[in-house]
């Protein structure tokens, strides 16, 4: 017997799955800083991609607000975007007791709630390989784009038979 999965049936799957794992994702080593030392890199790195001046950011697959909380912190416009409420819930919560204005937003990556060249910057961190259509996610963040704005993948090699 063969099981197809539609592209909505993975999407749940996806969003109750990361729902589950909100109250203690920041705890994973990939997921949030664990050393000051952590935290001023991304916050230097997050300087250098968005620039000195405030800028309109959608953080993509925001989580628990690790992105949009430091290009908050830096005094841009932040918002950031999940599939799974406990997630933002997380984030909402962040940002409430560093008096940081997020706007957060509970979206599908695939079709955003935004409208055309709404940011300068659409930024992702571990997001791609979550999504049943990767292209057509790319192509919404596109269009969410100013002209001359950036959209930045940071992602990870997660298996690989190759010795390093």
């Amino acid at each position: 017997m063969t099981f197809f999965w539609t592209k909505n049936a993975v999407k749940e799957v996806v969003r109750r799955h990361w729902s589950e794992r909100a109250a203690t994702f920041d705890e994973g080593p990939t997921h949030a800083p664990q050393s000051p030392e952590q935290r001023s890199a991304w916050q230097d790195k997050l300087k250098s991609w968005a620039g000195p001046n405030p800028i309109d950011a959608l953080d993509m697959g925001c989580g628990t607000g690790f992105l949009a909380l430091g290009l908050a912190r830096l005094g841009h416009r932040a918002a950031g975007v999940d599939f799974a409420p406990a997630m933002l819930e997380r984030a909402a919560a962040k940002a409430a007791t560093e008096s940081l204005t997020i706007r957060l937003e509970q979206a599908d990556a695939e079709n955003l709630p935004f409208g055309d060249a709404s940011f300068d910057l659409v930024i992702e961190r571990h997001v791609i390989w979550t999504l049943p259509d990767p292209t057509g996610a790319l192509l919404e963040w596109r269009r969410v784009i100013r002209p001359g704005g950036k959209i930045i993948l940071i992602e990870g090699r997660w298996s690989t038979s190759e010795t390093p």
